[in-house]
């Protein structure tokens, strides 16, 4: 087969379309854990899917950008790209609910949820996440740590890297779904006032960064053996990702979650974006750019238009949070995440 050439302005477009799909995926998944509506398969697995997609387009893009910066100017990347969208966010969500002034104010559990690492402490997740998808933050952030060293030896120990993570993950899993872990939280679950339900507990424990790792390792292979990966039959490809995302019902539940099988069929789809000719489509590379601002604010504006709105105009609310959450999206992205993504590249 003729080696495929993808420049990385070509993947990069693609990887916009990618993103577009994540994020659909989680705010059709999280529409339906509001309102019940539902649209079949993305509302039933997008927020899973799309979660999982996000980390792994991450293992590419930040062994990429590891790859081909210095530890000063990875760093600075980092901290302007994901902290001024997330602040901003924060900020405007917590004030009106009177975080700032809570009378027996937990300055740590506040602090952890400043720095994005609410999802290592039952108290700061469960009281002062205002945005209700912070965990993943948080387990992105551990990723950004880890990166730096996963990307010693360029590539030569990555295979390692990713039994070592499938390993892991699959351990974690398991052991979290057996509640093995729930003695090492149960300290700070009983600090919270607000009593845990079954979907928290799973956040802070099945979905902490073990649990997730081989989503970013998988990843950053595909970057380190992308000339391989691009050579695959284009049959096999196709049959990866049927079997291990469209049916995904046959095996998801019967099996501890996340489980690595979801990540080879979203790998392999990666895969067959990335190998693709430059998309033409306007939209979806649209919501791409947008996705970090349109993923911080949907869960709080999805709940807000279904408070007010839904007894008097039914579903037609949803609508209304959509266009409001595409708006207010874009105004983030352009006056706060590419001014501050150019500033970081200033600093750096």
């Amino acid at each position: 087969m003729q080696k495929i050439k993808n420049p990385r302005e070509t993947y990069l477009v693609n990887m916009d379309m990618l993103r577009a799909l994540a994020v659909i995926g989680v705010v059709a998944h999280h529409t339906k854990a509001v309102t019940g509506f539902n649209i079949p398969f993305i509302g039933d697995y997008g927020g899973l899917l799309g979660v999982e997609l996000f980390f792994i387009i991450s293992g590419f893009l930040i062994t990429d950008s590891a790859c081909r910066s210095d530890l000063k100017k990875y760093t600075i990347h980092r901290l302007f790209r994901i902290f001024p969208a997330y602040w901003l966010t924060y900020l405007l969500l917590a004030i009106p609910a009177g975080i700032f002034l809570k009378p027996d104010q937990d300055w740590l559990a506040l602090l952890l949820n400043i720095i994005n690492f609410q999802q290592l402490s039952p108290k700061a997740l469960i009281e002062y996440d205002v945005l209700h998808v912070s965990w993943t933050l948080t387990v992105e952030l551990i990723w950004y740590f880890i990166a730096p060293i996963f990307i010693l030896g360029k590539g030569r120990w990555a295979l390692w890297w990713l039994i070592a993570s499938i390993l892991i993950s699959t351990s974690w899993s398991y052991l979290a779904a057996h509640g093995y872990f729930n003695a090492w939280f149960a300290n700070g679950f009983a600090s919270s006032r607000n009593p845990a339900d079954p979907g928290q507990v799973g956040i802070i424990i099945n979905n902490a960064f073990p649990a997730q790792m081989f989503f970013f390792i998988l990843g950053g292979c595909i970057y380190f053996y992308r000339d391989f990966f691009f050579r695959i039959n284009e049959t096999l490809i196709n049959a990866t990702i049927v079997a291990f995302i469209l049916l995904i019902g046959v095996y998801q539940g019967r099996l501890p979650s996340p489980i690595f099988l979801t990540g080879l069929g979203l790998g392999a789809l990666l895969i067959k974006v990335l190998r693709a000719p430059p998309t033409k489509d306007k939209i979806l590379p649209r919501i791409g750019k947008i996705s970090y601002s349109v993923y911080l604010i949907h869960f709080p504006v999805i709940i807000f238009f279904v408070q007010k709105f839904n007894a008097s105009l039914g579903n037609f609310s949803i609508a209304l949070a959509y266009l409001t959450i595409f708006i207010f999206s874009n105004i983030i992205y352009e006056l706060i995440e590419r001014k501050f993504i150019a500033v970081g590249r200033k600093l750096a």
